[in-house]
């Protein structure tokens, strides 16, 4: 009986340590000025009452496996200097960032006020100090029943008015973030005027203050006083306090007005619902790095990206996720290096980068949607692994077919931050030669947004595309930015003039930038959640580059049945308009199963698609969203993986029992929806061990640059020079592939 109750015990102990689902952490510590990385820092991971400590190692990275799934807080700690920040550990995923820290700060404790006393003369004193530098300081007067505490030095480092005013005369006014989010202008000078006594002269282009001598106004930046005015974009500033008369004496000898900005706090937030392919934050580091090492201001906006760790085909023998065809990521990328613009390390999405290339000749047979090739090749950065790819290629569409018709809507962003050039003005113009060329049966529905939502043009149909094209010639830019608004217009729409018959479809255009109503990922993904599976699909074409949201566009295209391109000149928008399939769609919820032989791969490793995981049960749920495709697209799928026979952690009484062939080295099952069909169709295929291995150059060169790019903890021995000498070598046979070597040359080839 002893022995049955031991054993009942380790199956208890094995089974409740395999279900604890866990995910990694990779930090990299730099300093910001000099962009060093910071050796022997001290970083804690706190989970619950479990505490994890780590060093820095001279590269200033420090990585913590085995992470339990859920929020962690990370604690740096460097001589007397603290800093605390928030994280959302995701499973089987690596979440890798870097952390700039301020050399000023590494050698000063950062002390703010949390608690007063008012002592026997009446002053305030202070009393409990050494909070961390990101923590707001609160001036909480009359607090009793402290005890006093002595300090030989007091540093106050920031301040709320009127913890400290020798100038007693100082007439000052603060903006807080909740009134910078209402106001329709976009920058801190025009959002000054909104306070009494500040003008903007229209003829000297600066700000006047009621007297106040010509010039003498300054801007501070978080302290910092900064040369001419402030150009900083709404989406920076958290709040802005205008001071107008009397000046406090911090700001030195400024005899006139003052505009003291202080930036957004950044911090990691959570979403409502912890599922494997939830998110953690949106990326938007504001502070970052252009091509060249100088620090520069980002405001564009991308998902967080958690890289898929390597796992063991015993202990995980399902990989599951959906496709789609997003190629945003490699168009965005291409126009940041030609323009020497920061690349935000989330803004590099591998699956991206691969769907914008063709490997290989998948032909499709006549009675089938898709067709499935799978390849063994060499891994260019880790040589003792091999890649497995999935080319999957969905048919053409016919040439003696009909096309049916299609019932339009087309949301476009008239805000203020739409105004340049290679955004309203583009997207009408690309509209514009689009409609020309749709068909009389088409019809098309003009919605627009900005403070408010309103519809321009009812639906119309192509027989008056006249009608349509002037509605289009008369829209203009200006206000802010109610997308949610017009997103539910532009559905309200669709849904009145919907037809089963007709190919229903939201073309929505934009920066992104919502800054009324629901403007977070996560309550985005809630609304648009509830409209997919009706038949009504959509198109997110996101333009411009300085307040691109990238991460509201790809929320919108993934649960919205749709797809998403990053438009930066009018041939992209002829490109993407110009594809059936990107219109189309011949299968919905498109999802791949992948499972490897344990018995010949000991760890495996999806590149990409980590928003796109999908749990192995999913696979067969056809409520579960996958992906869409259209005709004649392209998808491919790659995995790293690590030959031998795999090994668990499970003890006997859990481990599983292989059920793959001696030879068989991969089963893949491909299931999706045909048409508007509401039942899903499963296509199996496998990879065989003796399978020839292909040389497909091509592939190993994009996914080594994503790799060098992302500075991923699974690059291997890939560097700089590695990738370069790669991309010299490398035949480019098409013109995508000479964009691609150039773009290599031109970041890495400094002779």
């Amino acid at each position: 009986m002893g022995k049955f109750i031991l054993l009942f015990t380790i199956l208890l102990c094995s089974i409740t340590i395999n279900a604890q689902e866990t995910g990694s952490l990779l930090l990299k510590c730099k300093v910001k000025q000099s962009f060093q990385p910071i050796e022997g820092l001290k970083v804690e991971v706190f989970q619950d009452t479990l505490c994890r400590e780590g060093i820095t190692q001279t590269d200033g990275k420090v990585l913590f496996k085995d992470l339990k799934s859920g929020l962690a807080k990370i604690i740096f700690l460097f001589e007397n200097h603290v800093e605390e920040q928030e994280v959302f550990i995701q499973v089987n995923q690596l979440f890798q960032y870097t952390v700039w820290l301020d050399s000023s700060n590494l050698k000063l404790q950062q002390l703010s006020a949390s608690h007063f006393q008012n002592s026997i003369d009446g002053k305030s004193e202070m009393n409990l100090i050494n909070q961390t530098k990101i923590q707001p300081v609160h001036n909480v007067i009359g607090a009793t029943n402290s005890s006093m505490q002595q300090f030989d030095e007091v540093m106050i480092v920031a301040y709320n008015m009127p913890l400290i005013n020798t100038d007693y005369g100082a007439q000052s006014q603060i903006i807080t973030r909740e009134d910078i989010a209402k106001t329709p202008v976009r920058s801190s000078t025009k959002m000054a005027t909104t306070l009494g006594g500040v003008y903007f002269d229209e003829d000297e282009a600066a700000l006047s203050f009621r007297g106040a001598r010509e010039n003498a106004n300054h801007y501070f930046v978080d302290g910092v006083k900064i040369l001419g005015s402030s150009q900083l974009p709404k989406s920076y500033i958290g709040e802005i306090t205008v001071f107008n008369g009397s000046i406090p004496a911090n700001y030195g000898d400024v005899t006139g007005g003052v505009i003291s900005i202080e930036s957004k706090s950044i911090q990691m937030k959570r979403v409502s619902d912890y599922k494997t392919q939830s998110l953690a934050s949106v990326s938007g580091s504001f502070l970052d790095f252009d091509l060249h090492g100088t620090e520069t201001f980002n405001y564009d906006e991308f998902l967080p990206i958690y890289e898929n760790e390597f796992l063991s085909p015993l202990n995980h023998p399902n990989a599951t996720f959906g496709l789609d065809v997003d190629q945003a990521a490699w168009e965005y990328l291409k126009y940041s290096v030609k323009t020497g613009k920061t690349i935000q390390r989330d803004a590099i999405k591998l699956e991206e980068m691969i769907n914008a290339f063709q490997y290989k000749n998948v032909v499709v047979p006549e009675s089938e949607l898709f067709n499935v090739e799978l390849s063994r090749s060499e891994c260019s950065w880790n040589n003792t692994n091999e890649l497995v790819t999935i080319h999957l290629k969905a048919k053409e569409f016919p040439i003696d077919s009909i096309r049916k018709p299609h019932n339009f809507v087309f949301l476009l962003d008239v805000s203020g931050s739409m105004n340049s050039s290679n955004r309203l003005p583009l997207i009408v113009e690309g509209l514009y030669n689009f409609v020309d060329d749709l068909k009389p049966n088409d019809r098309v529905a003009i919605v627009t947004y900005s403070g408010q939502s309103g519809v321009v043009l009812e639906s119309t149909s192509c027989e008056n595309k006249k009608v349509i094209l002037n509605a289009l010639s008369s829209l203009t830019a200006g206000g802010s930015t109610n997308g949610i608004g017009g997103i539910k217009e532009a559905y309200h729409q669709a849904e009145l003039n919907f037809d089963p018959a007709f190919n229903n479809r939201i073309i929505l255009a934009t920066d992104g930038d919502f800054n009324v109503g629901i403007n977070s990922p996560d309550d985005l993904e809630n609304y648009i959640a509830e409209k997919r599976g009706q038949g009504i699909y959509l198109t997110a074409l996101g333009v411009g580059m300085g307040n691109y949201k990238s991460s509201t566009l790809e929320t919108l295209a993934k649960r919205g049945d749709g797809n998403h391109f990053y438009i930066q000149f009018l041939e992209d928008l002829d490109d993407v308009l110009s594809n059936t399939g990107n219109l189309i769609n011949i299968a919905s919820d498109v999802k791949l199963n992948v499972e490897f032989n344990p018995r010949l791969v000991s760890n495996y490793r999806l590149i990409g698609y980590e928003n796109r995981l999908l749990k192995p049960e999913d696979f067969t749920d056809d409520s579960k969203d996958g992906g869409e495709l259209g005709y004649g697209h392209y998808v491919t799928a790659v995995f790293e993986i690590e030959k031998g026979e795999a090994t668990s952690v499970d003890n006997h009484f859990v481990k599983q029992r292989p059920r793959f062939g001696t030879s068989q080295l991969a089963h893949v099952k491909l299931r999706y929806k045909p048409f508007e069909d509401s039942i899903s169709v499963q296509r199996d295929y496998q990879l065989f061990n003796n399978q020839p291995k292909e040389d497909i150059e091509l592939l190993k060169l994009v996914i080594a640059l994503g790799l060098e790019l992302r500075d991923s903890a699974f690059k291997g021995d890939l560097t700089k020079d590695v990738l370069l000498l790669q991309a010299k070598n490398f035949v480019a046979r098409t013109e995508r592939e000479v964009e691609l070597k150039k773009l290599i040359l031109k970041l890495y080839d400094h002779d």
